[in-house]
């Protein structure tokens, strides 16, 4: 498989797929700027400059450009089991037999700058995202969505599992438990 991949968008956009080392910080400053101004969001986590995790360095990225600028990142990450998934620890005892296969896929990371919203950039990052995790062997796909991707992540074949308690990145965004059988 190609290291990295760029397609091209309508409206001058660009979409690249890969891993991003050289671009890793770039991302990590956009995910902050992009939530800094929303609500419910913890304003002391998105006070700091850059938002990168050791699941970074390894997970499969897209960014959306405009003119080299990012404009929509993402993130697919995949796990041999539950415990190394991002955000386990919120997960309820009844909720972890059901990712018992793997490799388990995990989306996460999705931001859009909030000019760009409403392009369906979240819905391309998703659909990328589902077709390299099946590609990719994966047999479950695991999500932790927002109430506003709901309905979006369920017409892709999504379950809805469950709402967790909110994470301490966003307190007052409900925060909820998705699965995809791939």
């Amino acid at each position: 498989m190609e290291r990295n991949k760029i397609k091209s968008l309508p409206d001058g956009f660009e979409i690249h797929e890969g891993y991003f080392p050289e671009r890793m910080e770039e991302i990590g400053r956009f995910r902050i700027r992009a939530w800094r101004n929303e609500n419910g969001i913890n304003p002391t986590f998105f006070s700091q400059e850059v938002w990168i995790d050791s699941l970074d360095k390894n997970a499969h990225h897209w960014i959306i450009t405009k003119e080299k600028v990012i404009v929509a990142a993402a993130r697919l990450s995949f796990h041999e089991c539950i415990e190394e998934v991002p955000y386990a620890d919120f997960l309820h005892d009844e909720h972890r037999p059901l990712f018992q296969k793997s490799p388990i896929a995990s989306i996460n990371r999705l931001v859009v700058d909030p000019a760009f919203r409403g392009r369906g950039f979240a819905r391309i990052l998703d659909n990328e995202r589902i077709k390299l995790a099946a590609k990719a062997g994966s047999k479950i796909m695991i999500a932790f969505p927002q109430l506003s991707r709901l309905v979006h992540l369920q017409k892709l074949g999504f379950n809805l599992i469950s709402q967790l308690e909110n994470i301490p990145e966003m307190p007052e965004r409900p925060f909820f438990l998705m699965k995809l059988d791939l």
